[in-house]
């Protein structure tokens, strides 16, 4: 009997209430679907996931619309086109979309799955335009510049330093001839954020009294908070604000297991004593300006000025695990899943 390839793909059972563990989701299998006129199916090469994948499962996050029970797990990544009639794609096409945990899928290229043609970073990895190259780049490209109005010589604490934001936001800002001072989990992180990313210092906060270090590294001199993480390390930095600070709230990864019951900051008064201002911000808003970010960040990944962290999972299987290990805190730099050759 010849073997008939199937389609794997991961949804979502049940709904967590509070950590996401495997037990909330079902992995199936499936014919792969085969296209109908207008459209192309996709063979998934790389997915990314991010803590606000957490919010998928219950609030929604910013659409304000869980996933449905019995639906596939959202996700974007870069896949191939495997078959397409579809007059705007041909097979063998790179392109980038919300693909979902799943190994194949079908899209019209607009409203059933928007797609978006990549092309792949000369003599850099695929992956890249999954992080550094793309939405993670730009959100710390904007967050700090555009949003923190960074200037020579601040004074930047970075929390979630060595994530996929936190990472690059650090380099931006000593690039630009700033002070930075990275909040990350582990031994391992701190040291890769002094050595590697030129740190002024690194706070440990898994050992280490966020507070009473960010009171001693720099007592209200914060000029720039980038914050990825929210709770306690918000409160923490807005007690060190300098006169005229800028915080910027891009994540809160403390929050998103406890989805719906976020912890606001107990500190937030001292905006007031330092007139210093919060704000967030959305990445997409500024897709039009991508490429003022992700060409000097190509330039710089080339260059060795921009360095990223990657840790890689092999098949659509470990999807669970990666999510799991994000949230955790587990995880070093951004999080890719291989599920194809690429």
């Amino acid at each position: 009997m010849s073997h008939i390839p199937m389609q794997k793909r991961w949804t979502v059972k049940s709904r967590p209430t509070d950590e996401v563990r495997l037990e909330h989701f079902t992995l199936e299998e499936a014919a792969i679907p085969v296209p109908a006129q207008g459209q192309l199916l996709i063979e998934t090469l790389l997915l990314s996931t991010s803590p606000p994948a957490r919010m998928w499962l219950t609030s929604g996050g910013l659409s304000g619309k869980p996933i449905p029970i019995g639906d596939v797990m959202r996700g974007s990544g870069i896949g191939r086109v495997a078959a397409s009639r579809h007059p705007g794609f041909s097979a063998g096409d790179l392109v980038s979309g919300s693909f979902g945990w799943q190994t194949h899928s079908l899209s019209d290229g607009a409203t059933l799955n928007p797609l978006s043609k990549v092309q792949a970073p000369k003599d850099l990895p695929l992956s890249t335009r999954l992080h550094v190259l793309g939405a993670s780049g730009a959100t710390a490209w904007f967050g700090l510049l555009e949003i923190g109005r960074l200037r020579e010589g601040d004074t930047v604490v970075v929390s979630g330093a060595a994530g996929s934001v936190g990472a690059i936001v650090c380099q931006l800002a000593r690039e630009r001839g700033c002070r930075v001072i990275g909040i990350a989990g582990g031994e391992a992180k701190c040291k890769w954020l002094e050595e590697a990313l030129g740190c002024a210092a690194a706070i440990d906060y898994k050992h280490e009294d966020v507070g009473a270090r960010l009171n001693a590294l720099c007592p209200g001199a914060i000029d720039v908070f980038f914050d990825n993480v929210g709770g306690d390390a918000l409160d923490a930095a807005l007690a060190e604000l300098a006169i005229g600070a800028r915080v910027v709230l891009c994540g809160g990864t403390s929050q998103y297991q406890h989805d719906g019951a976020w912890q606001g900051p107990k500190n937030y008064f001292h905006l007031v004593y330092r007139q210093a201002t919060m704000a967030g911000f959305y990445v997409f808003n500024f897709a039009d300006r991508f490429d003022e970010a992700l060409l000097p960040l190509e330039d710089g990944v080339r260059n060795g000025t921009i360095k990223y962290a990657e840790e890689r999972y092999e098949g659509i299987e470990q999807a669970p695990l990666a999510l799991q290990r994000l949230l955790s805190g587990e995880n070093f730099g951004s999080t890719v899943i291989s599920v194809a050759a690429e």
